[in-house]
């Protein structure tokens, strides 16, 4: 990107970041492309902007400062003033940019099978410093798999659940994941859905259970507002194959998570896989010495040039076989933050390999529960 901008935000910005908070913009019901905006502006400028209430994109402070005074109704005109003023910088450097992120914002809305996050700007964010909340929160809505009742007793009824997630939306976090268990086996998760998708929040779904194979089920289920999905894959697996080449089509970011054995050769299913329109792979290894089958799996995977994800949820009875995994400490103290996992009945704690409990969402305020990541 230009000069300037790569200068300036080279260090910490000598100007003092726009008030915190969380924004939100509905486009003019007779735009063409209609769309809706929430940003989530940080203590140190930088912010998160939700678009169409599918895809979370990281900014750095510049980004996000076109974005507010995007969101507060302002033209590109008053945006290059504006800016150019605030930091002294010429107006015809500002306006280039302006426009550039303008048309990149408007390119992305149009894009289908949007990226559930994504970094954007003239630089990524990479702060996380003081954060006013995470970024993700993984709700595990049931412990119960396939072959049991559901919901199990102590779990969180479908109010309970609308009420953590307006929590959510209200501290700000811009992304949910629903996970189980099998999540699929709750019969008020398009109910979730269509909730979060009202409140602008980005929605993912963690399931490889029997439902998949219900074309009009998982149609419902996007109209409903879910944005992305994630399914945990053992090569071979012919009811999941058959599932994904339902889904694959669709207007839904999938990641398909391949389950790794020493022996396993993956080949011919990551060719058929990315044929078939998949988005992105993980790759999961089910044992501890499988490091020779994971590096083949990742070269397979780079010749696709599809991205890898590996920081969503398994399923409890997956993640409960694996090998245990510790974190090892990161220099930034917030990291254990960005991302934190809610309990069927609500409890909150930091993901695995952290392992510390922060509260109950249903029973504790947020204020409480944030204070909580510097208690000891």
């Amino acid at each position: 990107m230009i000069n300037f901008i790569k200068q300036l935000f080279s260090k910490e910005p000598v100007h003092q970041p726009l008030e915190p908070g969380f924004y939100a913009y509905h486009s003019p019901k007779d735009d063409p492309q209609p769309y809706r905006l929430h940003l989530r502006i940080e203590p140190d400028g930088e912010g998160v902007l939700i678009v169409n209430a599918s895809s979370v994109l990281h900014l750095n402070q510049t980004a996000t400062e076109f974005a507010y005074y995007l969101i507060k109704g302002k033209q590109d005109a008053e945006i290059t003033q504006l800016v150019a003023e605030r930091f002294s910088a010429p107006v015809d450097t500002i306006a280039a940019d302006v426009v550039s992120f303008h048309q990149q914002l408007l390119s992305f809305i149009r894009k289908t099978d949007q990226e559930p996050t994504a970094d954007f700007g003239f630089e990524p964010h990479t702060q996380y410093q003081d954060i006013s909340a995470p970024y993700r929160l993984d709700c595990c809505l049931t412990a119960a798999d396939e072959g049991q009742s559901c919901p199990l007793p102590g779990e969180l009824d479908t109010q309970d659940w609308k009420k953590i997630i307006h929590k959510s939306f209200q501290a700000g976090i811009p992304h949910l994941i629903f996970w189980g268990g099998e999540p699929t086996l709750r019969d008020d998760l398009p109910e979730l859905l269509a909730y979060a998708e009202e409140l602008g929040l980005v929605t993912g779904l963690v399931s490889s259970g029997s439902r998949l194979n219900d074309e009009a089920y998982i149609e419902n289920l996007i109209a409903c507002g879910l944005d992305h999905l994630f399914v945990p894959y053992q090569p071979g697996d012919e009811r999941l194959l058959s599932a994904l080449r339902k889904i694959l089509p669709l207007d839904l970011y999938t990641c398909v998570g391949l389950l790794i054995q020493p022996e396993t050769e993956l080949t011919h299913t990551v060719e058929e896989l990315a044929a078939l329109g998949v988005n992105a792979f993980s790759l999961i290894p089910i044992q501890s010495d499988t490091a020779q089958a994971v590096a083949r799996a990742e070269e397979e995977v780079g010749k696709t040039g599809l991205p890898m994800i590996n920081d969503l949820p398994l399923p409890l009875n997956l993640s409960a076989v694996l090998p245990t995994q510790q974190i090892t400490a990161e220099p930034n103290p917030e990291a254990e933050f960005i991302v934190l996992e809610a309990s069927p009945n609500g409890d909150l704690h930091t993901r695995p390999g952290y392992g510390r409990y922060l509260g109950n969402l249903l029973k504790d305020s947020w204020r409480e529960i944030w204070k909580n990541r510097y208690q000891a």
